[in-house]
């Protein structure tokens, strides 16, 4: 079976290591990006079947990079994470197919990026606390 091809984006190169380490054993890492701008320009060009990245970056925000590919004609789904994802149902709502409070990546990254791929939406427990609003199906 084959695995899927993972891109991921952060700025913190600590926090990007241990993700790629956390992810690596269940899915192909094709990229890491420490920008939003580096984050677009990896997408278009290796073209992963999902995107893990952190929504607060320079230069482009996780969600910024995500409406640009969109604008672009990309449909990768991207999964957010943040210590801080106030209002994940927006994000939801922007075009993400999940968020994870970085509180939760050990347990619910890998979950999320596989719900993802599959087209569903993924909220993690910490991340779904801290929303007001519930979150909308796909």
């Amino acid at each position: 079976m084959r695995k899927l091809r993972v891109l991921i984006a952060d700025d913190h190169e600590q926090i990007r290591s241990a993700i790629v380490q956390l992810l690596s054993n269940d899915f192909k890492i094709v990229g890491v990006a420490g920008d939003g701008e580096e984050l677009v320009d990896s997408a278009v060009s290796l073209n992963p079947d999902v995107i893990v990245t952190d929504i607060s970056m320079p230069l482009l925000s996780g969600p910024e990079a995500l409406k640009e590919l969109s604008a672009r004609g990309y449909d990768i789904p991207f999964v957010l994470v943040s210590m801080n994802p106030l209002g994940a149902d927006e994000f939801i709502r922007r075009g993400a197919s999940a968020v994870v409070d970085k509180l939760d990546i050990a347990h619910e990254l890998a979950p999320a990026v596989h719900s993802a791929a599959l087209g569903h939406i993924h909220v993690s427990r910490t991340a779904s606390n801290k929303t007001s609003n519930s979150v909308p199906s796909r």
